[in-house]
């Protein structure tokens, strides 16, 4: 049956597709508000409004793909930008956004110390709307909001995010507009901090980064390099390990990394354009209770604003000018749509 012939069978919309809005009430999540989705495909996911409109949850029937660190869902209020304070209120889950002015280390850069990962992902959104929008044979969830970086005396940049998922579909896709709103040149980054954990990652998972080029962090990063497409099992001594990918795209300029797990029967992919997140940073940590793969596109470096400015991949926009980044994230049901991914990008 299609939409129209089903809709014949029942009393509410939200039987087949719905987006709720939703608030946390206790422990450092309390007054935090989420936007649930459901489209009867199976797969759900969450948006955090307080949050910078990150993805902390997201499923696949019933099985959670992302990573929930020790500290859980915590409120803005909680964060502290100075240093590595960013990890005491890091919830990490599916999506984190990191930006707008830094990702990566610490660092101290004319003057003005920058915490880890920036201030984005700890910034409630504004002038938020949510609906599902009604379509012949294909309604949608659509959420938007507006999650400002702005500064007196300073930089100026706003991030417009429009997240959609349509009826039936095992897809989500998310596009971002950022935009100077200031009068003067300004520096832009952003990172988007994909994580995996348990269930989906175990050691039988498999992961698939079609690069060209490989290199490690740092030395202790260089002695895992040729194990990099592999995981095992929580170790407690585990120190984590990152590798920065050249990837491979396609004749549109479209690249993809993702997860599969035999195990499950299912995998998640992540879709997005070489031409505007021309890196890629994976986070290896195969840690007791810190165990996580991070697929993470990015704008630029991540090791300071100075070395991103020196190495060339800093980049700029104009007064008034925007970027856009548009990304999907999408399950792999079945060894088959994972073999077709890779066949596509490898």
């Amino acid at each position: 049956m299609n939409y129209q012939e089903e809709k014949k069978y029942i009393g509410h919309r939200d039987q087949l597709i719905r987006v709720t809005r939703v608030e946390r009430k206790d422990g450092k999540a309390k007054g935090t508000e989420h936007l649930q989705v459901q489209n009867r495909s199976g797969m759900g996911f969450e948006v955090n409004l307080s949050r910078g409109m990150d993805i902390p949850y997201f499923e696949f029937c019933g099985e959670n793909i992302g990573f929930i660190s020790p500290c859980g869902v915590v409120g803005p209020e909680y964060f502290d930008d100075k240093g590595l304070g960013f990890l005491k209120s890091f919830t990490t889950g599916f999506l984190t956004t990191c930006g707008l002015k830094n990702i990566g280390s610490p660092c101290e850069y004319q003057g003005t110390a920058y915490g880890l990962h920036g201030n984005l992902s700890n910034t409630p959104a504004e002038q938020v709307s949510y609906s599902v929008v009604e379509e012949e044979e294909r309604p949608y969830v659509r959420i938007k909001g507006q999650v400002r970086d702005e500064i007196i005396f300073g930089d100026k940049l706003v991030l417009d995010r429009e997240i959609k998922c349509f009826y039936k579909e095992k897809s989500f896709a998310i596009k971002d507009r950022v935009t100077n709103t200031g009068y003067q040149k300004a520096r832009h980054m952003i990172l988007y901090h994909c994580n995996i954990g348990f269930p989906l990652l175990s050691p039988e998972s498999e992961i698939f980064i079609p690069a060209l080029q490989t290199k490690a962090r740092n030395a202790h990063a260089e002695t895992g390099i040729q194990q990099w497409m592999h995981t095992q099992e929580p170790d407690p001594d585990y120190e984590e390990m990152c590798y920065y990918h050249t990837m491979k795209g396609d004749s549109e300029n479209r690249t993809a990394a993702a997860v599969y797990n035999d195990g499950l029967g299912f995998g998640a992919a992540i879709e997005y354009d070489l031409r505007t997140l021309d890196h890629l940073v994976q986070w290896k940590m195969m840690g007791a209770r810190d165990y996580v793969i991070g697929l993470e596109p990015g704008n630029a470096t991540l090791d300071g604003i100075q070395d991103a400015v020196d190495n060339g991949s800093m980049k700029y926009l104009e007064a008034g000018e925007s970027v856009e980044y548009h990304l999907s994230f999408r399950i792999l049901q079945g060894r088959n749509e994972f073999e077709s991914l890779k066949k596509r990008f490898s």
